[in-house]
Order: structure tokens, then C-alpha cells, then sequence
């Protein structure tokens, strides 16, 4: 077997692996749903949207194809982990998994849960194991040599943290700071954009980097104070479907000032599973805290590049309902982000990592 169809079978071994935790019949999937909740905070029912709608295990060949095409190869492969997305060690260990057969894991120390079952299935998995000669190992620590692979998954704090004083011909692979931002176009329907857009920004509780944190809107304030009271209250319906996790007392206090920062120039809709801030003329965009709390600003096309500049290079991901004046002005400031339509920003293709960006290490 090439070494290429070796990597698509132990690809494909971990997604198999992936699927177990997805099904809630099998013992590791009434694991994974019996333990996430109180580590990662999130509803049961938040627990179960992200297992069983954005965990990737059915990617197309095509996708597959691609996701080779964009990874190395090494004689080892080191992982380290954040905790933000419960289910992004599946997509972690696959690219891991295509780059090498010997795989060291370092799980966030707050959620290891999908991690350690996945290291639990592919340890007991004979082909993974036998027949393509591939291993899976959990470590507390992590020592890449030279030639290795190192993914580090985090903020870019903890990225400069980790590879410190690492040895000269470690290939490092950087995800660090990224954010989501959503564009609704002067022409898009509103309340078909707000209800897209709600379903974006639920799963997770809005705490990834394909979240989206900021929502700019092509239109007067009257048209985009509508769409506002549009994503408000479709964002109550989907709360009705999947709660937001319990909020703890630091993060309502980052809620609460936040609010009182947009009562002064604008709106600020405050609810028991969301809220909305509304600045119908910014000089800045202002980051609000990610617990189901959306900003969202009026802007025309020719405002947009100096509206993003300090943001641009955090761009992941942008969700657009057209491919409008608005939108394109935006991915000329980041053209490295994922684009994609409403309501499917946190469903990307398994075509490679979900930060597309350069390497932030």
C-alpha cells in the first residue's frame, strides 16, 4: 500500500472511531453524552446538538483528497488540544492521522472527554493498530524532535507558550485566536437571515473560532434595528430547543458590561439565553463575550476595511447570506477565512483544518 492510501486508511479509521462517539447507542457515545456536560458547561441538549450535527464524520472522497493534499507528512505527529469545541479532537487527531502513524496527544487538561475515548477506540482497533501499523498515544507531556510534526490548537498566548525553546526542524502547525463574523446584505430577508444565523451561533454556546461574534449588516438604522428584534427573538426559539449553559458569575459580569457599553451608544437586548448589542454607527467593533452574545452593527461596503483592520487577521470564518457588495469588501480584508452561508458556519467540510490561516507559530 502507497503511503498515501496509508494515510486515507488511518484517516478513515479515526472518523470510524468518531462515529461511535456520535451514535448514542454505542458505549463510548453514552459516555461521551453522560460526561460533557459538566466539563464543558453546555446544556445536555447543547451536548447532544454538537455530537450528533458537528461531529465530522461523513466527509466525501473529494474532501478526503483535499485534506491529504493540505497535510504533511512526519515520522511523528504531536497534538496539544484547547477546550473550546468538545468535538474538535476529531478533526485534530484526523489531520494527525494523515501526517504520520505515530500520534502523541495532549489533551486540554478541562475537557479530555472526546480525546480519551477516541484514544480508547483506536487503541482497541486491530486495523488502526495491526494493519496499518498506527498508534495513538495520550501524554501529559510533549517532546517533538527534529523532523516531527507539533499541531497546537489554542490561543496564541498558549501557542508561543507551547513551542518555546523547541528544537531547530520541529514543523509547527499553529490554530490560535480566530473569531466568526457574519454579513447580511441589503437585499437578504431578514428574518430567514436571522433564523440561519441563530443556528450558527448556538452550538458550542458560540465559545469556537467559526463562531460568530460579530454580525455586519448592509442598511439604515431602521432596516438594521429590524433585523436585530429578527435575530432576538430567533434566537429565544432556539434556546427553547437547546438551552444555553449555566453562566457563571465572571462571564455575567462580562455580559453586564458589555450591555452597558452598547446602552450608550446604541441597544442592548438582554434575555435569560442571549442577548444583542446594537451600534447603529461604530467607530470600533466591540467583542462581546461568547455565551450566545451577538454584536451587531450597521455598515456600508466602503466602511468595512477600516471597520476590520484590527480584527482581520483573527478572521476564521465568515457566514454570508450573499455574496453582496458587503460581503466581498470583507473577505478582501480576510481572505484566508472560510467562507460559507448562514447557518452553516459551524458545519465546515473535513477538507483540512477548520483555521485556514497561516501557521500562527
Amino acid at each position: 500500500m502507497s503511503a498515501e492510501a496509508e494515510a486515507r486508511a488511518r484517516v478513515l479509521r479515526v472518523i470510524a472511531a468518531g462515529r461511535r462517539i456520535q451514535d448514542p447507542n454505542d458505549p463510548l457515545g453514552a459516555e461521551a453524552r453522560a460526561r460533557l456536560p459538566e466539563v464543558t458547561g453546555l446544556d445536555p441538549r447543547g451536548v447532544e446538538l454538537a455530537l450528533s450535527a458537528h461531529l465530522e464524520t461523513q466527509p466525501t472522497d473529494a474532501e478526503i483528497d483535499t485534506l491529504l493534499a493540505r497535510t504533511g507528512r512526519a515520522p511523528r505527529c504531536h497534538v496539544v488540544l484547547a477546550a473550546n469545541v468538545c468535538t474538535a479532537p476529531l478533526r485534530a487527531l484526523v489531520l494527525a492521522a494523515a501526517t504520520s502513524p505515530d500520534i502523541v496527544v495532549r489533551p486540554s487538561r478541562r475537557d479530555p472527554v472526546v480525546t480519551d475515548l477516541l484514544v480508547r477506540a483506536l487503541s482497541a482497533d486491530e486495523a488502526f493498530v495491526q494493519t496499518h501499523h498506527a498508534s495513538l498515544t495520550r501524554a501529559s507531556t510533549i517532546a517533538p524532535a527534529p523532523g516531527d510534526e507539533l499541531h497546537v490548537y489554542g490561543s496564541d498566548a498558549s501557542i508561543e507558550a507551547v513551542t518555546r525553546g523547541l528544537p531547530a526542524g520541529v514543523c509547527v502547525r499553529g490554530h490560535g485566536t480566530g473569531i466568526g463574523l457574519a454579513i447580511v446584505g441589503a437585499d437578504a430577508a431578514l428574518d430567514a437571515a436571522a433564523e440561519a444565523l441563530a443556528w450558527d451561533v448556538v452550538p458550542f454556546d458560540q465559545r469556537g473560532c467559526l463562531s460568530p461574534r460579530f454580525v455586519l449588516v448592509e442598511g439604515g438604522e431602521p432596516h438594521v434595528e429590524r433585523f436585530v428584534q429578527a435575530l432576538d427573538a430567533a434566537l429565544a426559539r432556539a434556546a427553547e430547543r437547546v438551552p444555553r449553559g449555566p453562566l457563571d458569575p465572571a462571564l455575567a459580569a462580562e455580559i453586564t458590561l458589555y450591555g452597558a457599553s452598547m446602552e450608550a451608544v446604541g441597544l442592548f437586548l438582554a434575555r435569560p439565553s442571549h442577548a444583542v448589542g446594537f451600534d447603529p454607527s461604530p467607530r470600533a467593533l466591540v467583542l462581546p463575550p461568547a455565551a450566545r452574545v451577538v454584536h451587531v452593527v450597521a455598515l456600508a461596503p466602503e466602511q468595512a476595511p477600516k471597520l476590520l483592520a484590527p480584527w482581520a487577521p483573527f478572521v476564521t470564518a465568515v457566514g454570508a447570506w450573499d455574496d453582496g457588495a458587503l460581503a466581498r469588501a470583507v473577505l478582501e480584508r480576510a481572505p484566508f477565512a472560510r467562507c460559507s452561508p448562514l447557518g452553516a458556519m459551524q458545519r465546515p467540510p473535513l477538507d483540512g483544518p477548520v483555521d485556514l490561516r497561516p501557521s500562527r507559530a
